[in-house]
């Protein structure tokens, strides 16, 4: 009777934690699902476009794209695309580099060393006008 008693507890006890778990995890997918998940700034501007050399019109790959002060970036793949979002905001927060309230450096480094050959790092202004998207299509010269 006692060893009965001792079974049905600790039975009992498990599944108060089995479905405890399973009403936590259940909460926290309702309130990821409601409010999803918090971006990482106010202005996040969806970035992507080609990267080609500017002697043999060939897509790059290895170039890391990426925005002044910001830590997302893109890397070109062997099309010589990339696709990434920026956070806009912590660019627009530097004064130093600002030329307009839209206007942002994009910056072109080439970090896969020889493996393609090496190109100059190159930097170009884009206008964002608040869009959300932004192409960009660039040709990098090869370093002599």
């Amino acid at each position: 009777m006692r060893v009965m008693r001792k079974i049905k507890l600790k039975t009992r006890k498990w599944l108060r934690a089995i479905f405890g778990t399973i009403s936590l995890t259940a909460v926290a997918f309702v309130f990821q699902a409601c409010y999803g998940i918090d971006r990482d700034c106010d202005f996040d501007t969806h970035l992507s476009g080609k990267v080609r050399s500017k002697t043999t019109n060939l897509p790059i790959e290895g170039i890391k794209v990426s925005v002044a002060n910001s830590v997302n970036y893109g890397i070109t793949d062997k099309n010589g695309d990339f696709d990434f979002y920026a956070c806009i905001q912590s660019y627009r927060g530097n004064s130093e580099k600002r030329i307009s309230s839209d206007s942002i450096p994009v910056l072109f480094a080439d970090i896969d060393g020889a493996e393609n050959g090496f190109f100059t790092n190159k930097e170009i202004i884009i206008d964002i006008n608040g869009q959300d998207e932004v192409k960009i299509n660039v040709e990098l010269e090869e370093k002599n």
